[in-house]
């Protein structure tokens, strides 16, 4: 078996067991869940391994694998939140990850040698924990998804669900602080430049200034009850920094 079929098997086995584990979720059937996304998380390990050996490098650099990633942060958050989200939010941060996943197969997948700018350890530094950002940020929006019902009674039960979004944004935000920190850093040894008039850049200090004046949103009394909302506006704002940029401009953030 060659490894570019092992790759091709492990990600869509992979895919498979990630659909397995949401019927299971669905069906109420949890511990076959948590068990089909141990197999998926491994599965994309294998995905990653192979990788990494096909490129004799960091296996984070083409589209196919920033959403593979992302997925793959969507299921680990939502194992190690299980205990203190509903079902609902659960299953649901499966079907975004399932869908992350799905999204590769959009793309002609052709394994290509990184360019000489990439090569500094900066650049493994930045773009994981950039995405374990989103991927927080994403528990977050679901949350507050799922809270709305209880926002719009007013329910006094939502006070948890406010801690708990406050808990993972601020996570979050420390993720994409150091984010922006090692980024400024290989931008500066890659271009000359810690900043850039890049639309990537943009989204990334606007998405930044967004979530950290959420942290304290709950000391602003005129503000404090359209946190709900804003939480849910997070995830359509995530999703123009990670894909409106790289798809829909000329950023050279192209992965």
């Amino acid at each position: 078996m060659t490894p570019q079929l092992i790759v091709s098997t492990s990600i869509h086995t992979g895919i498979a067991l990630l659909g397995f584990s949401i019927i299971a979720s669905v069906a109420r059937k949890f511990r076959a869940a948590t068990v089909g996304l141990f197999l998926y998380l491994f599965s994309c390990t294998v995905f990653y391994a192979i990788r990494a050996y096909m490129k004799e490098f960091f296996p984070f650099t083409d589209k196919i694998e920033s959403f593979v990633v992302l997925s793959v942060l969507l299921v680990v958050c939502a194992l190690i939140y299980r205990d203190r989200i509903s079902n609902k939010e659960f299953i649901t941060l499966q079907v975004l990850s399932l869908a992350a996943a799905s999204v590769i197969f959009i793309f002609v997948d052709a394994i290509r040698y990184p360019p000489m700018f990439l090569h500094t350890i900066w650049y493994p530094l930045h773009i994981p924990v950039s995405f374990a950002a989103y991927a927080l940020w994403f528990v977050a929006g679901v949350s507050a998804l799922h809270a709305i019902p209880a926002w719009y009674r007013n329910d006094p039960a939502l006070q948890e669900r406010s801690l708990f979004m406050t808990d993972t944004n601020r996570i979050g935000f420390i993720y994409f602080t150091l984010a922006m920190l090692f980024g400024g850093i290989w931008g500066y040894l890659a271009w000359g430049a810690y900043f850039m008039w890049d639309p990537k850049l943009h989204w990334a200090v606007i998405l930044w200034l967004f979530y950290g004046n959420l942290l304290h949103i709950d000391r602003l009394p005129k503000l404090r009850g359209w946190k709900v909302p804003l939480y849910v506006i997070g995830i359509v704002m995530i999703l123009v920094a990670f894909i409106g940029t790289s798809f829909f401009s000329q950023s050279i953030h192209k992965f």
